[in-house]
């Protein structure tokens, strides 16, 4: 199994700038105290409060610099919390509202980041009052959970609302949300343990894994964090069962949740909706942990694909994150859905934070026997208590890439890297003090893939998708010829407002 190494890389360049341009958009009025606990119109108690907690915490893990508005943020909650300790209505005894389970996820995920960062032992009371308050009453209900469409109906909108009450269901046009925090509550079980929240845990997996996804129309979003807490409790139980549950459902994503370009449909099984930031990041995430627990490099090829193609393309100018249309049996052009921006400042914003931050994570990856791999391209630089080992090059606009490395003990190690072909490798075996680089080509190619879901050809330099696109914008990467005028996805956070209302790029031909 690979794991992420305890020491972040510092990161320059483009990936850099996206942290940066995301941190200052989380500056805004509207995520600052004296905002963010009155911004639920959709009856989403927590969820607003909760994503920009984890965002301005992903932020600071990324870039080293404390949040602006955090302290303050955490401080007010207290006053916030109703007299059961969590935020919003207190139903009856029996009866759950699912949009306040999938709210409440992200404040307790944020405010364990807080804890893992500072230490907060009232943050972690806190989130200990909401489990025990809010969500261990569910147990023996989720059986009951209603996902036949005949009785949910097929609304919707970019934000999700209240539909009505089925059985002890509080439900939400949101479809499946409500197991939403099946990651908030495994990330809770992995740090404070309590075999009442394992059995939850395994109580909604048991339901989860036994929906038929598309044909309930499940939303993919809640579909994907469901399996990244899934996944959390095979990282924490070496449990088999989990990761093969996670494999499959992730599996059934792939064909029947993504887009064209990497992207998600909103729900499965509805074509003609729009993609959502909040699942990219979810994808992305789900990627990388699939990959650090088999091993499998299709799930690193899946990983730098949904990164470039799909959460590059969704980020905009401003550092937030927006929706865009569904690209595959409905379209062959990728755009913002609603014209302009289309941010949805609600959430994907936030959750564009925790994308970074785990891009970040995994840059560096390494196994038991010492070997590092290079999970991106970009800039990044990492020092160990044996090492100090950075990456740059052109990759992935070009396929140059120069890895040194300065040894602070003997050391015989390799870096790896992804290529078209498999692995490249370079062994590195040094004398303490010994400073040694190489310089490599990526072999990448131009080169044409069936489309997934549609009639046509898909276009890509290595793992780089292409498109017709904005003549204001030249190949990135000088001595890299694409071919046909085709460009990369990346450069929407480079396009104006008014750029963004009219474009219109064709990803299939």
């Amino acid at each position: 199994m690979l794991r992420r190494i305890k020491e972040l890389p510092v990161v320059r360049g483009e990936l850099k700038e996206r942290a940066l341009l995301n941190s200052a958009r989380m500056c805004s009025y509207i995520y600052r105290p004296v905002a963010i606990y009155t911004q639920d119109h959709q009856g989403w108690p927590g969820d607003w409060e909760g994503r920009t907690i984890l965002a301005l915490v992903s932020n600071w893990k990324a870039l080293g610099t404390r949040p602006a508005y955090l302290d303050e943020i955490i401080d007010g909650i207290r006053s916030h919390l109703n007299a059961r300790g969590y935020l919003g209505r207190i139903l009856p005894n029996g009866a759950f509202d699912e949009q306040q389970f999938s709210g409440h996820n992200w404040l307790i995920r944020g405010l364990m980041e807080y804890y893992l960062k500072t230490g907060s032992e009232e943050a972690a009371e806190t989130v200990k009052n909401i489990v025990e308050r809010l969500y261990l009453p569910a147990r023996g209900y989720y059986d009951d959970y209603p996902v036949d469409p005949a009785r949910r109906g097929k609304g919707g909108s970019y934000g999700g609302n209240i539909t009505g009450q089925i059985g002890a269901w509080v439900t939400s046009t949101d479809i499946g949300c409500a197991f939403m925090c099946l990651d908030g509550l495994a990330q809770y079980y992995s740090l404070f343990g309590g075999e009442e929240v394992k059995a939850l845990l395994d109580e909604m997996i048991g339901v989860f894994t036994g929906i038929d996804f598309v044909t309930s129309h499940m939303q993919t979003h809640a579909t994907l964090s469901a399996v990244r807490g899934i996944l959390r409790l095979y990282e924490k139980t070496d449990d088999r069962s989990y990761l093969d549950a996670a494999e499959r459902i992730f599996d059934l994503y792939l064909k029947e949740g993504m887009t064209e370009n990497y992207a998600n449909f909103n729900w499965f099984g509805r074509f003609d909706t729009w993609t959502e930031p909040c699942a990219i990041t979810d994808s992305l995430m789900a990627a990388f942990s699939l990959y650090r627990a088999t091993e499998d490099p299709r799930y690193l090829k899946l990983a730098q694909r949904i990164y470039y193609n799909a959460f590059c393309y969704a980020q905009r100018s401003n550092g937030g994150f927006g929706t865009d249309t569904t690209t595959g049996p409905e379209t062959v052009f990728l755009k913002p859905s609603g014209g302009g921006l289309s941010e949805a400042f609600w959430c994907c914003t936030m959750r564009g934070a925790e994308g970074i931050s785990s891009l970040f994570e995994n840059f560096f990856l390494t196994d038991e026997d010492r070997n590092i791999i290079v999970t991106i391209g970009g800039d990044a630089e990492l020092t160990t208590e044996s090492l100090v080992i950075s990456f740059s090059g052109e990759i992935p606009y070009g396929d140059s890439y120069r890895i040194t490395v300065t040894a602070k003990t003997d050391i015989c190690f390799s870096v790896k890297l992804l290529s078209e072909d498999g692995y490249i490798e370079h062994v590195f075996d040094m004398k303490r003090g010994e400073k040694r680089s190489v310089r490599g080509h990526a072999g990448f190619s131009f080169k044409g893939e069936p489309a997934l879901k549609s009639d046509g050809i898909r276009f890509f330099y290595g793992n780089l998708m292409l498109g017709t696109g904005n003549p204001d914008f030249p190949p990135l990467a000088e001595n890299c010829v694409y071919g046909n005028g085709l460009q990369p996805l990346t450069n929407m956070k480079d396009v104006t407002e008014a750029g963004c209302a009219k474009e219109n790029r064709q990803i299939v031909f």
